[in-house]
């Protein structure tokens, strides 16, 4: 066993899996075919389940022994941002939060190999607020901060990888109530994509809407606690600095020679942003009228385009590689064997692979040679 673990049952890795697999204590309870009494009891710390029971734990959560024996790390999670619609259920949310705590400790466990690029993020403040002029500027100046000039950004994900956010590209069982969500934690942000819009174009805005708030939300007060008009004010600041940073003014300006929707289709290719996200930004920067604005939104519902944009399947979805890079170079110079980092993880396969952007089955290689100890 890892000399980090002992033989104490830890009741917060039990709700902890019991989230990320999406059982309430009721329907987790009915699997194991005991009372939802002694599934409170064993989160509770009142009770220690026996070894029959944390044997069908294993069997029906997937997660292996030491995992419920692994001690409780307490982690400085910053607000959790979400790039939901209204159906996001606090079953889903508690799903995605668990991923993130995971993405941290796979993150945390990888730091003491590899080193991460350095965070590179310039700190802006504006103590009166952020309205529209101060955000397109906040959005120059991070270009110019950036070296990026007035030119397309091709890859997002890349992007923010370079300046040493990290980015996890994440399942999340929510057919795409939750596009993305943005944490900070103790060192830098974190940014969480969702796989269930297959498009390279949202890619790029659900990545930059998260880069709007780290920038700019890093320290507002709990979500939770902010009323729907604050909270959807947050939400339209992220999305109108995406919309600046991806399609600068005057840049941008100069492409649209026609109002089309097959125009603003083909300016796709070049900017490499959706056709609905150009459309919005012509419309804010006076380039299209409200009455073009609405014929258009109308052409595009007709067209059945709110979901998938023509164009869409012919780019591959930006995919995240810090992580995967991490995991690679650890078992190419033999640090560790796939199933070493399985056992000082413990945490789940599938989940270790989700969150790295690994081949599934990565980690079922077994490899002989012995491991070479580097730090």
């Amino acid at each position: 066993m890892n000399k980090a673990f002992n033989n104490q049952f830890n009741p917060a890795r039990l709700k902890e899996a019991r989230l990320l697999r999406g059982y309430s204590i009721t329907d987790l309870a009915a699997e194991l075919d005991i009372s939802r009494q002694a599934i409170s009891q064993f989160e509770l710390g009142d009770s220690v389940p026996k070894l029959e029971t944390i044997l069908n734990l294993m069997s029906v959560l997937n997660f292996p022994r030491s995992y419920f024996f692994k001690p409780k790390n307490e982690q400085l999670i910053g607000n959790t941002f979400f790039r939901a619609s209204s159906k996001l259920t606090k079953k889903i949310k508690d799903i995605q939060i668990q991923k993130s705590i995971y993405g941290y400790e796979i993150y945390n466990y990888l730091s003491q190999f590899v080193e991460f690029p350095t965070l590179n993020l310039p700190k802006y403040q504006y103590d009166l607020g952020w309205n529209k002029y101060n955000i397109e500027h906040l959005a120059n100046r991070l270009r110019e901060y950036w070296g990026l000039g007035d030119k397309p950004i091709s890859n997002m994900v890349n992007l923010l990888e370079r300046n040493g956010i990290i980015v996890f590209s994440v399942d999340t069982e929510s057919k795409a109530v939750v596009d993305a969500f943005y944490q900070h934690r103790s060192d830098r942000p974190f940014i969480f994509l969702g796989n269930d819009k297959p498009s390279a174009f949202r890619r790029q805005l659900d990545a930059a809407h998260e880069l709007g708030h780290a920038l700019m939300h890093q320290h507002v007060e709990e979500w939770d606690s902010l009323t729907k008009e604050e909270q959807k004010l947050i939400e339209e600041q992220a999305f109108y600095f995406a919309s600046c940073f991806l399609l600068p003014k005057e840049a941008f300006t100069k492409t649209v020679t026609s109002l089309s929707l097959d125009h603003f289709i083909d300016l796709k290719t070049y900017w490499r942003v959706s056709a609905a996200a150009m459309i919005y930004r012509a419309r804010e920067i006076g380039l299209m009228e409200e009455n073009r604005y609405t014929s258009i939104q109308k052409q595009i519902s007709m067209k059945k385009m709110r979901k998938s944009e023509p164009l869409d399947d012919m780019y591959a979805v930006p995919q995240p590689i810090v992580m995967n890079k991490a995991i690679q170079t650890i078992l190419k110079h033999k640090v560790k064997r796939p199933e070493d980092i399985i056992l000082d993880l413990s945490l789940p396969q599938d989940q270790i692979e989700q969150l790295c952007n690994l081949e599934k089955g990565t980690l079922n290689r077994i490899d002989a040679e012995p491991t070479i100890k580097l730090l």
